[in-house]
């Protein structure tokens, strides 16, 4: 008997991955968590982007619709502006960062042109073993988070010269 001439197991091979397609999907939307509309006056965790581990010169920072970028810019060997950047207008931002267990003040970064830009100059001579922490206000809801500042270092595989004129 061949089995390819069996017409129930032809059949169960087109039937079984539409199946589990449709099982793969079903489950997920069971079980998956709702999304919700934030709070004001509540507080909420921004997520560190993939760009923010790497030496990418920048870092997105992302809760659902909230997605804010920094982007750092080496001033000398100490010193580094970030400037930073949202969709929605920011209220207030206030940065620190944390060297070993030793933690900086809190320093109130400067609004831009518009509500969404604000930037900050900060003293960071090791950003590899530095975190940044970032508190922002947007529609009256808080939102906060942690990074490392290995972002800041900017570097690519070419050399630099190729571009400079």
């Amino acid at each position: 008997m061949n089995i390819l001439k069996n017409k129930h197991l032809i059949l169960a091979m087109f039937v079984a991955p539409v199946l589990a397609i449709i099982a793969y999907f079903s489950v997920d939307y069971m079980v998956a968590e709702k999304p919700q509309a934030a709070i004001e006056g509540g507080a909420y965790k921004l997520a560190a982007k993939s760009n923010c581990r790497y030496q990418s010169g920048a870092c997105t920072l992302k809760n659902g619709d909230i997605e804010v970028q920094m982007i750092a810019t080496r001033i000398n060997d100490r010193e580094v502006e970030l400037n930073m950047q949202s969709e929605l207008p920011i209220q207030n931002a206030i940065i620190s960062y944390v060297v070993g267990d030793l933690a900086s003040e809190p320093v109130a970064m400067l609004n831009g042109a518009a509500a969404a830009d604000w930037s900050v100059i900060l003293d960071l001579p090791e950003p590899e073993d530095t975190r940044l922490r970032l508190a922002l206000s947007i529609a009256d809801t808080m939102y906060y988070a942690e990074t490392t500042a290995v972002f800041i270092n900017y570097e690519t595989s070419f050399s630099r010269d190729n571009f400079s004129d």
